[in-house]
């Protein structure tokens, strides 16, 4: 408030000034020292006063010294009632906080206005002359309109603090100016780090060039309101839908900015999503469970046309005696595929019921497989299709086997139908079951067929779907076997999956877990027989075996059959197990892989086979010395001169050509590797070579199993077993022995003087002869000298 000191009457110093009264400025002249004489009890001269009081008729004004009041103006009795002389100041204002307007009064050169409260009243007191005289100001009525706009302004803040949108304002640059606290329950940012930013700082990219062109027209037009929805980046990384109205209030003084108010969308509009998506897919269900109708009535009387028909000429004799054979396996054949569609429908029932119940044992994968693939040779030989497994030895798996054969079919017959003639299929197995590769074992059937485009690939195990729905698809089907092999295969808790591209082929795979800690115990079967390794064509019922030769062949020797034709490799076996004991490869690599652990003793090989043929065998057994005296017999259709030459010259024993006669081959196979004979005569001459080549080599400290092996040409391990089959010792044993008898005969013959020169003699370091000797034979006749002491018994020679 500006001062300004001005004259007036005697004893009076009056200020002129602007004072706030109610709502209203006036200019009064306050009056701040009174002079008026007081008598020695404080009570002020009323002839000093009469002439004062008039002129501060309108001036509430109290008088007090040492907290008591000394005197009021008429202002003040008019306003506030009588208050008496001599009480305390607070107490004749009736304060209800007196000490705070005691401690204002205290400290009032240095302090401004003081707002005190008298009951239902609010007051307004000023100092004057040093805190002598105190203004005092009725300002209950600015009191309760201030504290209307205070109330107002707190509810109006509460609302925005609590609101369910967010309030932002923006320049026309989209430059942030104002952010309201709710907004981090939506996006999660403090309004500091918000405020200073640019909004298309936190946008979506894609969803700029359909926001900007609306942003720019917006923030030219004052008034204008334009209503969309962004994505926006959450402080946590992840993107929310944000549906905001902005208003353009820059021509408005009070807010000048563009006002955004916004809200999360994105549960609405996911919910909004799925509730399409749902729609969408029932109504392709819809359509896919009709077309599966349709399907499933051409499905079924197809096959019962062609069971009818060639049944119904059979009955009406339309059909001659030599065409009968024809007609029935035309009807066996589509009773065996109406069958199987009945088959794939109860499992979906069973499926759809939850009754599809595990029943897990552990399994060769690699024979089940292979033993599937058999099934499909003759289809596939039909249309002139190269079947390769590319497969372990052995990889044991935990499934259920008559749903995993459902699997695998599937995926067979689907990849040899969409297969062109002449073309290759290739069924892998690849066991992974190291840390890095998850520890499961995955099988996938490669073909070269017409491939897939994307939205088949991603549709292609569903049920009832299938990419061709026209009648004149070139393929039949009702569209669940693979939604039935996916299934299965989740049941087991692996996957299943296609790679494929159009023109390029396609692979479809499947894993299973390895071990069974992934299975729930009521679903191992470990009371379940293990499956037989039946010989089988096809069907999978078990060749006649010729019974009554097999005592015939006492001794059968181990004979390596190696053929890629699961028929062909059928009836050589029905026709070899009666004097061999036969082992099977699929092809020539496989036989490489396993032939250290079958050790056969004569081989009998086709020529043209996958992934390795006849030939490259023969060569690789050939240029071995653990194999090449195991004698391999070529079986081919190629039977021309040249064929024949080409065959000998890659090393092969003997060359027989397709056709051949059972018995010519049973006896070219015996010449070379005899069988029905006692073993006594079959080993005879073999031990006396085994002997014969030990004794030939104990002089030597080098010579030891690797190099007898070597010599004999067999493998470690093959001679290991036979060494022990017929002499009851391991071959570094019987070596041993040789060595120690014929130390023996040199020390009975008194050949050598000292202990280290028998030892030398048989190949044996000093020390270790000593030893092993002593043990043999005691410690009579062993001749001691000072020279076989000397001898260095830690001498670094090889020993037996």
């Amino acid at each position: 408030m500006g001062v300004t000191k001005q004259s007036g009457p005697a004893g009076l110093k009056w200020i002129s000034g602007d004072v706030r009264s109610g709502l209203q400025n006036v200019r009064i002249g306050w009056f701040v020292r009174l002079q008026m004489g007081f008598t020695t009890r404080g009570v002020p001269d009323s002839l000093a006063v009469m002439p004062v009081l008039p002129e501060l008729a309108n001036l509430c004004l109290l008088r007090q010294r040492a907290g008591r009041v000394l005197a009021v103006s008429t202002a003040f009795t008019r306003q506030f009632g009588p208050a008496g002389v001599g009480r305390e100041w607070t107490e004749a204002l009736g304060l209800t906080a007196p000490d705070e307007a005691r401690a204002w009064l205290a400290a009032a050169d240095s302090r401004a206005a003081h707002y005190a409260q008298a009951g239902a009243r609010w007051l307004r007191l000023r100092t004057y002359d040093g805190g002598g005289v105190l203004g005092v100001e009725d300002v209950t009525a600015e009191r309760e309109a201030y504290e209307r706009v205070r109330l107002e302004g707190d509810h109006f803040h509460a609302l925005i603090e609590r609101a369910a949108e967010g309030i932002s304002l923006f320049d026309p640059q989209a430059n942030i100016l104002y952010e309201s606290p709710a907004n981090k329950r939506i996006h999660g940012y403090e309004q500091r780090e918000m405020e200073g930013r640019n909004l298309f700082d936190f946008c979506h990219p894609d969803d700029m060039a359909r926001v900007m062109p609306r942003f720019t027209r917006l923030a030219q037009a004052p008034g204008i309101v334009e209503t969309d929805i962004v994505r926006f980046r959450h402080k946590a990384g992840h993107w929310i839908y944000l549906e905001g109205t902005v208003i353009n209030a820059t021509d408005d003084p009070r807010v000048g900015a563009l006002v955004n108010n916004f809200r999360d969308v994105t549960g609405r509009l996911e919910a909004e999503r799925e509730l399409r998506r749902a729609k969408d897919a029932a109504e392709e269900a819809q359509r896919l469970q009709q077309h599966f109708l349709t399907n499933l009535s051409h499905e079924f009387k197809t096959p019962l046309t062609l069971i009818r028909g060639p049944l119904s000429d059979l009955a009406e004799g339309r059909i001659r005696t030599e065409g009968a054979p024809a007609a029935l396996t035309l009807v066996l054949r589509n009773v065996e595929r109406l069958d199987g569609l009945i088959s794939e429908l109860i499992d979906l029932a069973r499926l759809e019921a939850g009754t599809f119940a595990l029943r897990v044992n552990r399994h060769d994968l690699s024979a089940f497989v292979r033993a599937e693939l058999d099934a499909f040779m003759s289809q596939a030989a039909a249309k002139g299709i190269k079947l390769r497994l590319d497969a372990p030895v052995q990889c044991p798996v935990f499934f259920d086997a008559p749903k995993l054969r459902k699997v695998v079919t599937n995926l067979l017959a689907n990849a040899l139908r969409f297969s062109p003639e002449q073309g290759t299929l290739e069924v892998k197995i690849n066991a992974q079951d190291g840390p890095a590769l998850d520890g499961r074992v995955e099988v996938s059937v490669r073909d070269e067929g017409p491939g897939m485009d994307e939205d088949t690939r991603r549709r292609v195990f569903e049920r009832f779907f299938q990419a061709d729905t026209s009648l004149a698809r070139a393929h039949e089907g009702m569209g669940i076997g693979l939604a039935l092999a996916r299934e299965m295969v989740e049941m087991h808790g692996g996957t299943v999956g296609v790679l494929s591209a159009p023109g390029r082929g396609s692979t479809f795979f499947f894993t299973l877990p390895l071990g069974c800690e992934h299975l729930d115990p009521d679903d191992i079967d470990t009371s379940a027989a293990p499956e037989p390794r039946a010989h089988t064509v096809g069907s999978g019922a078990p060749l006649m075996r010729v019974a009554d030769q097999t005592a015939v062949a006492r001794h059968r020797p181990r004979l390596l059959l190696v053929e890629d034709n699961a028929d062909m490799r059928a009836y050589l076996r029905t026709n070899l197990d009666p004097y061999y004991t036969v082992a099977e490869a699929v092809d020539g690599q496989q036989a490489w892989e396993t032939i250290g652990s079958l050790e056969p003793e004569v081989i009998l090989s086709d020529v043209m086979m996958p992934r390795l043929d006849g030939l490259e065998l023969c060569r690789r057994l050939k240029a071995d010395p653990r194999w090449r005296r195991v004698p391999l017999l070529l079986l081919s259709a190629k039977g021309s001169v040249d064929h024949r030459v080409e065959g000998l010259k890659a090393g092969a024993d003997d060359y027989v050509a397709k056709p051949f006669s059972v018995a010519e081959l049973l006896q070219r196979l015996r010449s070379r590797a005899p069988w029905g004979v006692s073993e006594d005569a079959a080993g005879s001459t073999w031990r006396e070579s085994l002997l014969r080549c030990m004794d030939e080599h104990l002089g030597s400290a080098d010579f030891d199993v690797a190099a007898l092996a070597g010599r004999l040409g067999y493998s470690e391990r093959q001679l290991q077993r036979r060494v022990v089959e017929h002499f009851g010792l391991t071959p570094s044993a019987l070596l041993l022995q040789r060595r120690l008898r014929r130390a023996n005969e040199l020390l009975a013959h008194r050949q050598h003087e000292t202990v280290a020169e028998i030892a030398h003699a048989v190949g044996l370091s000093p020390g270790y002869f000593s030893r092993r000797y002593r043990r043999t034979y005691g410690t009579v006749g062993v001749p001691v000298s000072a020279s076989g002491v000397a001898a260095r018994p830690g001498h670094n020679r090889k020993r037996a």
